[in-house]
C-alpha cells in the first residue's frame, strides 16, 4: 500500500490533480454532497449545473491562496504567491484571467443571499491543490500544497508528527457502516507499535478500525458498539482486524482537557506512561506525544 500511496502523491504534487477512486461515504451527520478542504468541512455550498462552489472565503489560507474582492465591480483577485498565480474572476461571468490569460468557467461566480460563491474544482486545480471525487457519495477532498506535505509526513516521517496527522484527517464511512449512539466526552486512539497508518478509534460508544487511504483520509473499515447490552445483540460491521499485539494508545478526556498515553502488550494489558495537563500552555492541544524507545516500522 506504502508504494502505491507515494506514486499517487508523487504524481498529484506534479499535476495538481488526483483522479476518481473507490466509493466511500461520510457519515450521515452532513448533508450531501459534502466538500473537505484538507480537514475542515465546508458547510455551506452550491451546486450549479453538476459543478460545486463554495464561499470565497475557503480560499483564504495564509498558507496557501489570499483574495481581494471589489464590490463595485464585483471582480475577485486570488493569489498563490508562493507558486506566483494571480487569478481574476467576475461575479456572473464563465471566465477568468490566470496570470492574464483567458480561461473559460463550467459555472460563472456566483452570489447568493449576499455571500460569494466560486468553483471549487477550477480554483483549486489552478492554485496547485489537488482534488479527489467520490462520485458514488459526491464527496469532494481537496488537499492543498500544505497538505501534501504533511502525507508526505505521514508516510516516511517521524512517529509522533505521523500519528497527529493520521488523526486529523477527515473520516470517511461506507454506506451502511455503523453510527456512533453514544456520548462524546473521551477520544481514545490505539496504535499497533511502530504504526502511524492504521489505528482504531473509540469516541461515542462506537469502536472504529481505521486504515489511511492511498488518497490521504481515513477510511472505516470495521466498527463495533463499546457497550455490549445484554438484552440485544451487540452491533458490529465490516471486516474486524488481526490483533496489533503490542499496542500504544493515546486518550483524549476532553472535559477535563488532559491526555493520557501507555502501551497495552500482546496479552491486552495496559501501562500507564504519562499524563498530560493540556491547560498548560506549552501542552496546548497535545494529544499524540513521543513514545520512548519506540521505532517507526511502517515508513517507506
Amino acid at each position: 500500500m506504502k508504494k502505491r500511496f507515494l506514486a499517487i502523491m508523487a504524481a498529484a504534487l506534479v499535476s495538481g490533480t488526483i483522479s476518481t477512486g473507490g466509493a466511500v461515504q461520510a457519515s450521515g451527520a452532513q448533508p450531501s454532497p459534502q466538500v473537505f478542504i484538507d480537514s475542515t468541512w465546508q458547510n455551506d455550498i452550491l451546486t450549479l449545473e453538476g459543478r460545486t462552489l463554495v464561499q470565497l472565503v475557503a480560499f483564504n489560507d495564509p498558507t496557501w491562496a489570499n483574495y481581494s474582492y471589489d464590490k463595485q465591480k464585483k471582480t475577485i483577485n486570488i493569489t498563490n504567491k508562493a507558486k506566483s498565480i494571480d487569478i481574476q474572476l467576475t461575479a456572473g461571468k464563465k471566465e477568468a484571467l490566470v496570470n492574464g490569460s483567458k480561461k473559460t468557467l463550467d459555472v460563472p461566480v456566483t452570489i447568493r443571499n449576499g455571500r460569494t460563491y466560486v468553483p471549487l474544482r477550477f480554483l483549486s486545480e489552478q492554485l496547485g491543490a489537488s482534488v479527489y471525487y467520490h462520485k458514488p457519495s459526491k464527496n469532494t477532498i481537496v488537499q492543498t500544497p500544505s497538505r501534501m506535505k504533511q502525507l508526505e509526513t505521514l508516510v516516511n516521517g517521524n512517529l509522533a508528527d505521523a500519528r497527529k496527522i493520521a488523526t486529523s484527517l477527515p473520516v470517511f464511512r461506507e454506506k451502511g457502516a455503523l453510527e456512533s449512539t453514544g456520548e462524546g466526552f473521551t477520544i481514545r486512539y490505539i496504535f499497533p507499535e511502530g504504526e502511524s497508518l492504521r489505528f482504531i478509534r473509540e469516541h461515542k460508544g462506537l469502536r472504529e478500525y481505521i486504515e489511511i487511504s492511498e488518497h490521504g483520509f481515513s477510511e472505516v473499515e470495521w466498527a463495533e458498539d463499546i457497550y455490549d447490552s445484554s438484552d440485544t445483540k451487540k452491533r458490529e460491521w465490516g471486516t474486524k482486524p488481526a490483533a496489533f499485539g503490542n499496542a500504544v494508545y493515546f486518550t483524549d478526556i476532553v472535559m477535563m482537557d488532559t491526555t493520557e498515553f501507555g502501551k497495552i502488550d500482546s496479552s491486552g494489558a495496559e501501562t500507564q506512561l504519562g499524563r498530560i495537563d493540556r491547560s498548560q500552555p506549552e501542552n496546548k492541544n497535545k494529544i499524540i506525544v513521543s513514545i520512548e524507545g519506540e521505532k517507526r516500522k511502517d515508513a517507506k
